[in-house]
């Protein structure tokens, strides 16, 4: 009764998920791959013990093919061992090492890699070859045949197959484990969460023009909808949101963002009626997934925060060069941001109402969650706070122009307090040099100027 229940608690669990969440969760564990490929191993067994043991089929080849029972037993008892013992080793020594990278970058590093796509194939074929192996050792009789052909000529293939895959492995690990690799496969994510969640997802209802939307009853007093349970916000249905409130007539608030921590006694939505009327506070609550951590379907700065980690741990460790990679990894995806986002709290329905009001985000708000960490661990270091500045001119050659204010002030802030920790000549030349490009490039060259003025005054 007890294992029912926790079972139907379980799948209710995956059924309140949005399509999106659900795809996450189930790919970001490593049981689902490897069961795939245990359904085929079972037919595979399936076919192979039917061959040989209803059709007979090692009297039916030549005798140099037939293998006797005793030769067959002993070959797929030795490699349903083998197999096992060598799936062990290979996942036990990848653990190891990956904890010590965990410790030494950052510990979200091991979820990537174990969700990897590569990695949970590998799993799979090795978790599907051991299965068939214990089954078809397990149903060998010799009564109902004395020799075989399809069970250990499938056998011996497997074998060599799931050998084939340990050497991949291997090689996969090796590759994903260098610094650059790693670096390049988050920003990857981080992009690809950025269109997802900000072009396609919430971008088509922004509005810029406010003169088109009435956004006086925004400033009247609301009526608060509690969150219900305490949690990170994981998801929020942006689109459903938009379509019952446009059902409803009314106009939604969102308190907290995507990624905040919210206890149960939150007042996490505030909605305004147009009309004297009963609304359904758990419809809306359903839009939104609260859960005990936070997850990279949606939250964008989690999924930075992965670099900035990796930057921050780099500099700790006195490894410039891993930092300066990250940095540079980081400075494309606030690019991205730049270019392809509207930024605006505003959201509208097919008919241009007001529906929905999120939390204002700009670009300083990414810039300063992003930079914001390393400048500060990296205040000592002119060095890697001169690299922060080429990556913000660079950034800045491709941003939107209505961001380059935001850059420039942030690269003010970078470049402040450095006059007394230059050693060198070509310190201050490589850190002024950097600057003046970024007020070049943001057209603040005047701003540099009065910037230089007011050092050599202090």
């Amino acid at each position: 009764m007890f294992k029912i229940k926790f079972m139907d608690d379980h799948l209710k669990k995956y059924r309140r998920m949005s399509e999106r969440e659900l795809s996450h969760s189930v790919h970001s564990n490593m049981w689902f791959t490897p069961v795939l490929y245990v359904l085929v191993s079972l037919l595979l067994v399936t076919a192979t013990m039917t061959s040989d043991l209803k059709y007979n089929l090692g009297y039916q080849m030549h005798p140099f093919f037939a293998v006797d029972y005793s030769l067959t037993l002993n070959l797929v008892g030795t490699l349903t061992a083998a197999i096992l013992t060598l799936t062990t080793f290979t996942f036990n020594l990848i653990l190891v090492v990956f904890t010590t990278f965990s410790g030494q970058f950052s510990p979200r590093m091991l979820k990537n890699f174990i969700a990897s796509k590569s990695t949970q194939r590998v799993l799979g074929i090795f978790t599907s070859s051991f299965i068939y192996m214990l089954l078809s050792f397990l149903f060998l009789n010799k009564r109902l045949a004395e020799y075989y052909f399809a069970v250990p000529v499938f056998a011996a293939l497997i074998a060599a197959f799931s050998m084939g895959t340990f050497i991949f492995f291997i090689n996969h690990a090796v590759a994903w484990l260098q610094v650059n690799q790693m670096t390049y496969d988050m920003k990857k994510e981080s992009l690809s969460i950025v269109k997802n969640t900000l072009e396609n997802e919430v971008d088509p209802f922004k509005v810029n023009d406010l003169s088109t939307v009435n956004i006086d009853i925004c400033e009247e007093r609301g009526d608060s909808i509690y969150a219900g349970k305490s949690g990170y916000i994981k998801l929020i249905d942006f689109h459903s949101i938009i379509e019952e409130a446009e059902k409803d007539d009314i106009v939604i608030q969102l308190e907290y963002t995507i990624g905040s921590y919210v206890f149960a006694s939150t007042p996490i939505i505030t909605y305004w009626k147009n009309e004297d009327h009963e609304v359904d506070v758990q419809k809306y609550l359903a839009f939104i997934s609260i859960g005990r951590k936070q997850t990279e379907v949606q939250d964008i700065e989690f999924s930075i925060n992965k670099l900035v980690e990796v930057s921050i741990r780099s500099l700790g460790n006195y490894d410039p060069k891993t930092a300066t990679n990250a940095i540079y990894q980081i400075g494309e995806v606030l690019s991205s941001i730049s270019r392809n986002s509207i930024f605006s709290k505003y959201l509208v329905d097919k008919s241009n109402n007001l529906r929905v009001v999120l939390q204002e985000r700009d670009f300083s708000h990414y810039l300063y969650h992003s930079f914001g960490y390393i400048r500060h661990y990296a205040k000592d270091n002119v060095i890697v706070c001169t690299e922060i500045l080429k990556v913000l001119d660079l950034m800045a050659k491709s941003l939107n122009e209505r961001d380059y204010n935001a850059v420039w002030e942030f690269g003010v802030f970078t470049a402040s307090g450095f006059e007394d920790l230059f050693l060198f000549t070509l310190d201050y030349q490589q850190f002024h040099h950097a600057l003046h490009n970024l007020s070049v490039t943001t057209k603040h060259e005047k701003e540099y100027e009065a910037f230089l003025e007011k050092n050599k005054a202090n």
